[in-house]
């Protein structure tokens, strides 16, 4: 992991954070409009960092930290830049290999051919925003406090941002005139219609009988991807990610009369190769029931993508008369699912 020195008592603006704020910057994490205005027609568009009171010039480090820390989107899906700032739809392409292999008798040319396949997802884009505001006399009263009050503002917009990202990876939105669907994981076309576990809800259940439900999602994620799950869990090449309502991830360390739990079942089944996220959209997510999602991860293979355009993009700081304002937007796809037949989803964990 590379690290990177950065002051936090200096504004990401200031030359001694520039390396923070180059980073940010070149993954799309945040853009700059830099010249402070007291009239809307006089924005600019160009980025400059050297602006001295620049749109940057109350977000902390520590903002941009927010902003940037992994939601729990981002434990099933790493962020992906596709398009650029005013696209109203991103078009993404997927690498699939395939082939297969005949005899070679040393003499044929005629055999059967490998070759990597492409196809495209589409999506439409949603654009955000939020927006920060002071004034004097609330600056003077959380001075007093020792508060920087304006920076503060700016974090809480930050962390507004990324808590907006984080739902539309879920739920997606749904919006008038968009040129394409914006989904999320819950409602993805890609993948089919869920499973009922058998037997019942997890709260009746034993552990072993929740254990079992989590090895028939494998054995059925293994089979629709003909054995390739079975080879990449035992190779060690890939993992499970067992995403999990929030609200009956509980049920998971129960245990039995002999002080075992349905946890430390699958423990010892898959080892380190399996993990757990606890998921607060998946609560009643299908038919006011629980859901699970089991997931296979490959390195090389992106299963699913959390599809952005620009995570942040922060216009001018606004000063009139006793009030400062700042706006800030961003820009999402939704959830894509690259792989769908690395995901296998089942509802029925509670009652409906």
């Amino acid at each position: 992991m590379v690290k990177i020195k950065v002051n936090n008592e200096k504004s990401i603006a200031d030359m001694e954070n520039k390396e923070l704020l180059t980073r940010a910057m070149n993954k799309g994490i945040i853009s700059v409009e830099s010249k402070v205005s007291n009239a809307a027609a006089n924005w600019v568009s160009t980025p400059n960092i050297n602006t001295p009171f620049g749109a940057l010039a109350y977000i902390r480090p520590q903002a941009i930290e927010v902003l940037t820390a992994p939601r729990v989107s981002d434990r099933l899906a790493a962020p992906s830049k596709n398009g650029n700032w005013g696209d109203e739809i991103v078009n993404i392409k997927i690498k699939e290999y395939s082939g297969s292999v005949s005899p070679d008798d040393g003499t044929s040319a005629d055999v059967l051919r490998s070759q990597a396949n492409y196809s495209n997802q589409v999506r439409g884009v949603y654009y955000y925003s939020t927006w920060w505001y002071s004034t004097d006399r609330a600056e003077a009263t959380a001075g007093a406090f020792a508060e920087n009050y304006r920076a503060d503002q700016a974090e809480a917009a930050m962390r507004t941002m990324a808590i907006a990202r984080n739902n539309y990876f879920f739920s997606g939105i749904e919006t008038t005139g968009n040129a394409a669907q914006i989904n999320g994981l819950l409602n993805a076309p890609e993948l089919g219609a869920y499973d009922a576990v058998s037997g019942g809800v997890w709260e009746s259940k034993e552990p072993e009988a929740i254990a079992n439900d989590i090895t028939t999602a494998y054995v059925k994620l293994n089979a629709q991807t003909q054995g390739l799950v079975g080879e990449g869990i035992a190779s060690g090449r890939g993992k499970l990610v067992l995403a999990v309502a929030s609200t009956s991830e509980g049920q998971l360390n129960r245990v039995n009369g002999f002080g075992k739990s349905a946890m430390s079942m699958l423990k010892e089944t898959y080892g380190d190769r399996l993990e757990v996220v606890s998921v607060p959209q998946f609560t009643n997510a299908d038919s006011n029931s629980d859901v699970f999602y089991l997931i296979y991860e490959e390195a090389g293979f992106e299963t699913m993508l959390n599809s952005y355009v620009e995570m942040t993009r922060a216009y001018p700081i606004f000063v009139e008369d006793s009030t400062t304002r700042q706006k800030l937007s961003a820009a999402t796809s939704g959830a894509i699912v690259a792989y769908p037949a690395f995901v296998v989803r089942y509802n029925g964990l509670t009652a409906a």
